[in-house]
């Protein structure tokens, strides 16, 4: 009696939960939740598997995506069953249809249909009874088309054991479904008010969504981090087009083994269910692409050279007639190989971490991704502007500010919080992923190095947990490399330079934007453009000058007048007795970060009521300054913490106060900031301002102090844009010759050459003429290896592929329509010339053509004649060819 009442209890249950779960499916589908019927297939695995007694049972679609006719097979019991929730007849003929095209009785000899919400009563359709009378196998709609009617009658044929273990799977589906709605309902509310934080950072103008151009490189790079179940197909697809057939059958000509390797089955590994089962088929992804570069590297241009393939004495004439063919195909597989190892190590990576200059759009970046990427995938992101922790205490700043949640789960240390977040990663299938935006911005840089060294080795002890970090360059450089190499390496993605990861189509379509958005009326010279795309800081601040106005032709931009024009705008604006005093308070602040030599936040002890209203005014714009709250308790009550809101902006205005206030009034000081400031984090930017502003008020004893730096060359050649026309002397054409002439590092020459070819005034001492008259006294060795330089790419010089970027160059010349050619001027047209002789035989052909067909126009004909004087024997072939080809014509 008692087994009786135990299995009329356990048929009673099993029948309720089936008919919850056929209600909660037809809710879901209800509305549009169609991921719910993926999520019944796994589920309906071992149910099956118990009621058919097919232990072997497993469901297709994990084996190979997208399985016709049928989701579940057995193929031992030889079973299959199609899991909808489509109950019509012409649902269950498209099965059978599909079920026989593609031969699948050749696998299986019963196929079974489960309708997820309720079957019809009858299936009387003609054309399905015509399938089920040419159907290979026998099929019957009254015994072979199941919902969770028939499949309780199915249960009720088992025993109390296997109804037991149904009812099991299924109330353990449903706890674990009814904990992650009651989690789910929190972590909403928990995420949301982190989406808040946003929202101050556009209310403050940090993030203006309307002006963000994405960065194509790193969004794409961001997909693999932040959501590797469902990119990682793209590195399957990478994997399936990855054939060796042509380099081994270049290796059978040289004589040698061919490499062994099958990445294209590493793509047909069983698709993942999880977040656990991906990591380890990324890993076994890794191992075979990594194994395999290693076995190409020796006959790659990018192998290290000592490692290089070395044939036998008996073999060496094979590899001289193969080895270029070798080599360059095995350069190709190499790149390959790097690309798809480059995206598994992205996808299994634990930090991204984003450096780069002040106002290069690190913030535009993170907050576009958070709120519109990561929500758009719903990845449970929280989003922390790393000046907030300034005012929680170390050394659990990040854990404090996490819990500051009213909805935050409990957790008494950081490992409490990061076990949270690593389940909620797995249940959803997405990593959980903290974005902690401008880490040089917390105030105690000291005391979080140590605390973010703790925080990542924690974090990176759970699989599904990630970090997104930005911090200006220098900052990073001076305080927190040490953090993350060597100790991370391996689980570190840095992304060094943001702007560069844009396309010139992006940036142009940003200037428009914020032209556009601040409704500025403007005609900007190339130079300017280019400027103005590649610094957003400056980008913005120019913007607030000039909104709303029309302000005409713009042939310059200079950092330091966009700087000193917009703290008098602000000023001018203040009343009359705060106008008087505004600049002193601006260098009272200045003075207290180089006495304290801390430059990342000062207190405002002893300041007036009239020094503070103005602070509260520039505070309120928060651009030159904005307000920190104090990190040393309840003895700062009282004492306001501030920081200037742009880095850069500080530089210049600290270098301000050293030349126009410390200069007069105590010039003693200065040499002892002298001695110190190369150990500052600010160093770059205070010698940089510190010179051009020395240089445009005339005051040859800072110029002298400058140029007695070990470093001053390097200082010039990177900030030598900065000097203005008015301010530009001989001296400085004398330096710039003699630098010319004597840098041997690749990427100064690029950057010097590059600066002067921009400039294309003639009337400035500083001007493309200097370089073409420098080109002019190369010869041939010495011109290829200084236009080598110029055209050189962040890797060096790989093979010759920088005679594919002067083709480039002399290609987009060649597309500029009449006017825009002659608009280059002829000192730039004829450093052109000097390009000619490196260019690829259809660029150098053409661009000689056009100086020939153009030869009666003033400044083509000007150019050719620049170019008369030419030591180079490779350029004077070309002019005379130019001039021959005219005499034809």
């Amino acid at each position: 009696m008692g087994d009786a009442v135990t299995r009329q209890e356990l048929l009673q249950k099993s029948a309720s939960l089936l008919g919850r779960f056929s209600y909660e499916v037809r809710v879901s589908n209800a509305l549009a939740l169609f991921d719910i019927n993926t999520v019944a297939e796994d589920l309906l695995v071992p149910i099956f598997a118990t009621i058919l007694d097919c232990p072997n049972l497993q469901n297709q679609n994990r084996i190979q995506m997208n399985f016709p006719a049928v989701d579940l097979g057995c193929n031992v019991r030889r079973i299959s069953i199609q899991v909808t929730s489509d109950a019509s007849s012409s649902k269950i003929n498209e099965t059978l249809e599909k079920f026989q095209s593609h031969g699948l009785d050749a696998d299986f000899d019963r196929v079974l249909v489960y309708v997820l919400t309720e079957r019809q009563q009858s299936y009387n359709s003609k054309a399905l009874a015509a399938t089920v009378v040419g159907f290979p196998i026998k099929f019957s709609p009254s015994r072979d088309i199941l919902d969770f009617h028939g499949l309780a009658q199915l249960i009720g044929e088992l025993s109390n054991e296997k109804i037991q273990r149904v009812c099991d799977l299924l109330e353990g589906e449903f706890k674990k479904a009814d904990a992650n709605s009651r989690f789910r309902s929190e972590l909403d509310a928990f995420l949301s008010v982190s989406g808040q934080k946003i929202e101050d950072e556009k209310r403050t103008k940090k993030y203006i969504p309307s002006v963000f151009v994405e960065t194509s490189g790193t969004k794409e790079q961001m997909r693999f981090f932040a959501h590797p179940m469902f990119f990682h197909r793209k590195i399957d697809d990478a994997l399936r087009r990855f054939s060796l057939e042509r380099f081994n059958e270049l290796l059978r000509l040289a004589q040698i083994d061919e490499v062994q390797g099958d990445l294209p089955s590493l793509a047909d590994l069983p698709v993942p269910k999880d977040l656990p089962d991906l990591r380890d088929r990324l890993t076994a992804q890794l191992e075979e692409t990594t194994r395999l570069k290693d076995q190409v590297s020796v006959f790659s241009w990018y192998g290290e050279r000592d490692e290089r393939y070395v044939p036998k004495d008996y073999l060496t004439g094979y590899w001289t007639v193969f080895r270029h063919n070798v080599e360059s195909n095995g350069s190709g597989v190499h790149r390959s190989l790097d690309k798809m190892t480059d995206q598994i190590n992205l996808a299994l990576a634990k930090i991204f971490l984003v450096t780069g200059m002040a106002g290069q759009g690190k913030t535009n970046f993170v907050c576009d991704l958070v709120e519109n990427q990561f929500k758009k995938f719903e990845i449970p992101t929280i989003f922390i502007p790393a000046r907030k922790l300034n005012d929680f205490h170390g050394p659990n700043r990040i854990r404090d500010y996490i819990t500051n949640n009213r909805f935050a789960p409990e957790a008494k240390d950081i490992h409490d919080l990061l076990a949270v977040f690593d389940g909620v990663a797995k249940e959803c299938g997405k990593p959980f992923i903290l974005a902690i935006d401008g880490i040089n911005e917390i105030g105690d840089l000291d005391g979080f190095v140590s605390e973010l060294r703790v925080f990542l080795d924690a974090l990176c002890q759970y699989d599904f947990v990630k970090v997104i970090i930005t911090c200006r360059n220098e900052f990073f450089d001076h305080k927190f490399a040490g953090v993350f190499e060597p100790q991370f390496s391996d689980h570190l993605h840095r992304v060094q330079d943001l702007r560069s990861e844009m396309s010139d189509d992006n940036k142009s379509r940003l200037l428009r934007s914020y032209l556009g958005h601040f409704q500025i009326g403007v005609s900007l010279s190339n130079s300017a453009k280019e400027f103005l795309k590649n610094d957003l800081i400056l980008l913005r601040i120019f913007c607030d000058i000039h909104e709303g106005k029309s302000i005409g032709n713009v042939p310059e931009i200079y950092k330091g007048d966009l700087f000193e024009a917009y703290l008098k705008m602000k000023i001018d604006d203040f009343p009359t007795p705060l106008r008087r005093i505004a600049l002193a308070s601006i260098y009272k602040i200045c003075a207290g970060m180089l006495e304290s030599g801390e430059f990342s936040q000062v207190q405002l002890g002893g300041f007036s009521d009239l020094e503070m209203e103005i602070v509260e005014k520039l505070i309120g714009e928060d651009i030159i300054l904005r307000r920190e709250l104090p990190t040393i308790g309840l003895r700062s009550i009282g004492v306001e913490n501030i920081s200037f809101t742009y880095d850069e902006m500080r530089d210049f205005l600290i270098a301000h106060f050293l030349v126009f206030e410390l200069n007069a009034n105590a010039p003693e000081k200065i040499d002892e900031i002298f001695r110190a400031v190369t150990a500052w984090p600010i160093y770059e930017g205070f010698f940089r301002y510190t010179y051009v502003l020395a240089r445009k008020s005339n005051n040859d004893g800072i110029v002298r102090a400058c140029e007695a730096f070990d470093d001053f060359d390097q200082h010039y050649i990177n900030n030598l844009e900065l000097l203005s026309d008015e301010v530009q002397t001989e001296a400085d054409v004398s330096r710039v010759r003699s630098l010319l002439q004597s840098l041997s590092v690749v990427d100064d020459i690029h950057h010097l050459a590059w600066t002067l070819f921009r400039k294309r005034d003639e009337a400035a001492p500083l001007s493309v003429r200097v370089l073409i008259d420098h080109l002019a006294d190369l010869d041939d060795a010495a011109l290829e290896k200084f236009v080598k330089a110029m055209f050189s790419s962040e890797h060096g010089y790989i093979d010759d592929r920088w005679k594919d970027r002067v083709s480039h160059l002399l290609k987009s010349l060649l597309g500029l329509d009449d006017d825009h050619q002659s608009g280059l001027g002829t000192p730039a047209l004829g450093v052109a010339l000097y390009f000619v002789p490196f260019a690829r035989w259809d660029e150098r052909e053409a661009t000689k053509n056009l100086f020939s067909r153009k030869a009666d126009e003033p400044v083509f004909r000007d150019a050719v004649g620049m170019c008369n004087q030419a030591r180079s024997g490779f350029v004077r072939a070309c002019i005379a060819e130019i001039s021959g080809e005219q005499a034809l014509a």
